[in-house]
């Protein structure tokens, strides 16, 4: 995940501007015009605990919403731990490298986000992980070469690397087993685990589950996703993960195109993937092009900025996609969530566009191909709403009306100063309760 200073300025004005729009409870706004968005409730982690260096637990990199809970009660996940990047060349360190990642199920009211249950990730029983030592699991990035080279808080002592470390960036629900699905941007893969955070088994690449085992990983691996999502870019794997209601298909998209055939064919690129897999038998059976907007139509956004944040279904082939620029604030220009149909584009999966060309293609050139992209309406302008954050990360469909969404504030990490310390600044967790103006089902 990339990290980028937050804009205090601005964070206090927008929120300031977003809290006149409801009740001092965090509820009750009423709609300015007819059937359009408007921020219903707005709720806040106001004392998460203490890590270390002064570091608080932050999130949120994903959101669900069970079908059976109250409207009040959500899951949601953190990413690989506090991180930062030090000196000039920006090593990646790891203040905390005893991190084990989590999920959350937390609960809303009155303006306050309550963690109810903290489920750590670990190994089934019997497991060591290599770097712990322990059943658990870190966020440490997994291999030499392909992925960043992981240093203490100092930038001055490399770490070891975990095989089994993951980077987790979206959450989702299967009803039919009752298990968890997330997503993860090292590999990139898709992990599926029980409600007390045991680990089931690893989706990953083909070809990556030989260099993972040598290294010593633990974990039930499965290498049965396309080979061709190893070239993603560094920190820039699968983010987003949903489940049909029904729990026949997980959808799992991409941050951001891939370094096909290179990186800056990625970084110039629109086109991003989506894949679909039938959970009956763990097999991929749909890859899809997913157009993001064209950065040219802002103001200082860049291409490679233009991300998908998170997925949230409403039917076998029609989902909700958080599609967001870098900037927060009164800067941010591009916080949308779109309704998206798969149900008329192409599947991709086996082609050879998929293994060669799918980057480097203009939108011309994707028409004059024959090739379908996933269709998308605007549904909600989030940056309209006064939404103070840049990482517009979760989102979850509560009813036929109303979404959640909720900001990952990176723990608070905001790079180092002149004397090398770890800086912190205030830019909190919350969550966002939207109401649409529309009939989502």
């Amino acid at each position: 995940m990339m990290k980028i200073r937050f804009q205090k300025k601005s964070l206090l004005v927008a929120t300031i501007a977003a809290l006149s729009l409801i009740g001092t409870q965090g509820a009750g706004a009423t709609q300015n015009v007819a059937g359009a968005p408007v921020v219903a409730e707005i709720h806040e982690w106001k004392n998460p605990p203490a890590l270390t260096e002064g570091i608080k637990e932050g999130g949120f990199s994903g959101l669900v919403h069970l079908p059976n809970d109250p409207p009040s009660i959500f899951y949601t996940l953190a990413d690989r731990g506090p991180n930062g990047q030090f000196g000039k060349d920006e090593l990646r360190t790891f203040p905390d490298p005893n991190y084990t990642p989590r999920m959350y199920k937390i609960k809303v009211e009155n303006g306050n986000i309550h963690v109810l249950e903290t489920i750590k990730l670990r190994l089934q029983q019997g497991k060591i992980n290599p770097f712990t030592k322990t059943a658990y699991i870190s966020g440490l990035p997994n291999l030499a070469g392909p992925d960043e080279v992981p240093y203490d808080v100092t930038g001055t002592k490399k770490l070891s690397y975990d095989p089994d470390g993951l980077d987790l960036e979206g959450i989702a629900y299967n009803p039919i087993d009752d298990t968890f699905w997330l997503s993860d941007e090292y590999r990139p893969s898709i992990i599926q685990v029980k409600r007390d955070g045991t680990i089931l088994g690893r989706y990953v690449p083909k070809g990556s589950k030989e260099a993972l085992l040598a290294s010593g990983a633990k974990m039930e691996i499965f290498d049965t996703l396309p080979a061709v999502y190893s070239k993603r870019i560094a920190n820039r794997g699968f983010e987003g993960v949903t489940i049909s209601p029904d729990g026949k298909f997980l959808y799992t998209s991409i941050q951001s195109p891939m370094a096909l055939p290179d990186k800056k064919t990625g970084e110039a690129s629109r086109n991003l993937r989506i894949l679909k897999m039938d959970l009956a038998t763990k097999k991929v059976v749909g890859e899809y092009m997913y157009i993001a907007e064209n950065a040219k139509d802002f103001v200082k956004v860049k291409q490679k900025d233009v991300v998908i944040s998170d997925l949230a279904a409403l039917s076998q082939d029609v989902l909700l996609i958080d599609e967001r620029d870098k900037n927060a604030g009164a800067d941010a220009q591009l916080k949308r969530i779109y309704k998206a149909d798969f149900s008329k584009a192409t599947n991709l999966l086996g082609t050879s566009t998929s293994e060669h060309d799918l980057e480097k293609l203009t939108v011309a050139q994707v028409k004059e191909k024959g090739i379908v992209p996933v269709s998308k309406e605007l549904l909600v302008d989030v940056a309209k709403l006064n939404y103070p954050h840049e990482k517009l990360e979760g989102l979850a469909i509560v009813d036929k009306n109303t979404i959640a969404i909720v900001n990952d504030n990176d723990f608070g990490v905001d790079g180092y100063d002149e004397k090398g310390k770890i800086k912190i600044n205030s830019n909190p967790t919350q969550m966002y309760v939207i109401k649409v103006g529309k009939d989502l089902k």
